[in-house]
């Protein structure tokens, strides 16, 4: 459904002349692509699409903040207009206070702490919550 609405959005980008746009999406759908290698039958699902966007996601926070740390706005700004291309189409990742609330149940639940209770977080919130404040939050409050 998702990688569908993507590359329907490439067409209609395409019809409209929005080159930087269009750009933009290729990158994705070629991603998406790559990854629908491994999903033989059928379109590839949106859990796997999801991921596949939150990698790329990743790569263009990275890059944003190096070409910020070298004095170069130009490549910062074309990353950052990438990455809220892509954030549209990631579903609403959860709040640092939602994921204190996630882990604190979890935590509770299943008795375990440190890395033990980051793999067993990471396994419930992937897709839903970010990485880094997952991390964030597990060794600040649980290790």
């Amino acid at each position: 459904m998702l990688y569908s609405k993507i590359r329907s959005d490439l067409t209609t980008a395409q019809k409209a002349g929005d080159t930087h746009l269009v750009g933009v999406l290729k990158l994705i759908v070629s991603e998406l692509s790559y990854a629908q290698v491994d999903f033989k039958s059928g379109e590839l699902p949106d859990g796997e699409v999801i991921r596949v966007l939150m990698k790329e996601a990743k790569k263009r926070k990275d890059s944003i903040e190096i070409y910020t740390k070298v004095d170069s706005p130009e490549r910062a700004e074309e990353e950052k207009y990438e990455l809220g291309v892509i954030e549209g189409y990631l579903p609403q990742m959860m709040s640092e206070d939602e994921v204190v609330a996630e882990v604190s149940k979890i935590s509770n639940e299943t008795g375990l702490t440190g890395g033990k209770l980051m793999g067993a977080v990471m396994g419930k919130l992937r897709g839903k919550a970010d990485g880094s404040v997952v991390q964030k939050v597990v060794s600040e409050k649980f290790s």
